[in-house]
């Protein structure tokens, strides 16, 4: 049976590595995403892509643009690919049987996705992870009493709104949302696994090397300790989750990994992930264990890369501006392909729309370029803002709006 895949989103690197992917393997590649322009929309990779109205604007418009495209073009794959992963797990009950739903239950993305959850799953799952609390709750008090704090939003992702906090610190006002949790002191390594049925079939490890805040833009493979592989088993196992899981962890000067955070979703490690294996893993048809890249391995958003080393240079960062130059000279762009050129050759135009919102709002480029899909931002109050702050936006979706790629 010929095979139609749905990408959820399109304007990001992991989207259009994926969506190269799944064309390698023989599937027809559809993108449905809020932004007119994206990088998958002038992919030779994708066959159509769709305009749709912004989860985080209208939920129900969004579901239903979902639903009208998945009718019309007869999608059997829906496919997450960043934080939007939430809204499709939310959608996917709603699907028509023959469609198959590539990513985590809602059950399994709420205690995954908030930090504080994740944590108690990890303690269940008998794996390490710092302790964690509310400012609401008495125990932060006498945790930040007793050693160095991470203060962070209890959702998010990118690292936004994180800080360090000294012992003995006052604490902000009591909330539900924002979160203390011991700092471990180690080495980051962040990790991304494919997952089929429980069972984690792949798993891909990598350190930022260059970073836009505090999003990495350049990376470096790293080897997978075997700590690292049982803790992420242990944390999926009986599951029944299929698709892509991703962590942060730090490993302490003993080499124990403590999981930071969990993302169930793509990470830019799956830039080191074989292209043909991982196309026949999201389809289900992997029988092979996966090539991974080598450790030292280097991968880069090169014009992100340009754009800092810029900034080092206007601010006499030297350090900073040697290693940026070295990651432009020694690392592979993950955007360009001579097969597929125009993503990487257009990529500052088909960005524009949240370069330009960053810019404007000076809003940082990670919180810029998903506020519109990722369900941190999905609350009350955010629509009718979000509407106010850019009226025209909302005006210039039409709904089912499609393109031949």
């Amino acid at each position: 049976m010929d095979r139609t895949a749905l990408l959820t989103v399109g304007r990001f690197p992991k989207a259009l590595t994926l969506a190269r992917s799944l064309h390698r393997h023989g599937v027809r590649v559809l993108v449905a995403d809020p932004l007119k322009r994206q990088l998958c929309s002038v992919s030779r990779s994708v066959s159509k892509n769709y305009q749709v109205t912004a989860p985080n604007i209208d939920v129900r418009a969004w579901e239903s643009d979902m639903l009208d495209i998945i009718d019309r073009e007869q999608v059997t794959d829906l496919i997450p690919v960043s934080e939007e992963v939430c809204h499709v797990a939310n959608l996917a009950p709603k699907l028509p049987e023959h469609v198959r739903y590539v990513g985590p239950s809602t059950s399994w993305m709420t205690r995954w996705h908030d930090k504080l959850a994740f944590v108690n799953h990890a303690i269940e799952r008998g794996v390490t992870a710092p302790s964690v609390f509310t400012t609401a709750d008495p125990e932060s008090r006498g945790l930040v009493r007793q050693t160095e704090c991470v203060l962070k939003p209890r959702r998010g992702c990118s690292g936004t709104d994180v800080s360090f906090i000294p012992p003995g610190s006052t604490l902000p006002p009591p909330s539900d949302d924002l979160l203390v949790q011991r700092k471990v002191e180690g080495t980051h390594l962040y990790t991304i696994s494919w997952v089929e049925s429980g069972g984690v079939m792949a798993t891909a490890s990598y350190r930022g090397s260059t970073h836009s805040g505090t999003v990495a833009v350049g990376f470096e493979s790293a080897p997978t300790p075997f700590s690292v592989k049982q803790w992420i088993e242990r944390f999926v196992a009986d599951t029944g989750t299929t698709g892509f899981i991703s962590f942060d962890f730090i490993l302490d000067r003993g080499g124990i990994p403590w999981g930071i955070e969990c993302n169930p979703r793509a990470s830019s490690g799956i830039h080191f992930i074989d292209e043909a294996w991982l196309g026949a893993a999201v389809m289900g048809d992997a029988s092979t264990p996966a090539p991974i890249a080598s450790a030292g391995k280097r991968a880069q958003w090169s014009y992100s890369t340009l754009t800092e080393a810029y900034k080092h240079l206007l601010g006499l960062r030297i350090p900073e501006l040697l290693r940026c130059w070295r990651d432009l000279l020694a690392s592979r762009d993950v955007v360009w392909s001579w097969r597929d050129p125009l993503p990487f050759l257009l990529m500052t135009p088909l960005c524009w729309e949240f370069i330009w919102k960053s810019i404007r709002e000076r809003m940082p480029i990670g919180d810029a370029s998903q506020c519109d899909i990722a369900w941190h931002w999905f609350k009350p109050g955010f629509q009718q803002e979000f509407r106010r702050e850019a009226p025209e936006q909302a005006a210039i979706i039409p709904r089912g709006n499609e393109r031949e790629a």
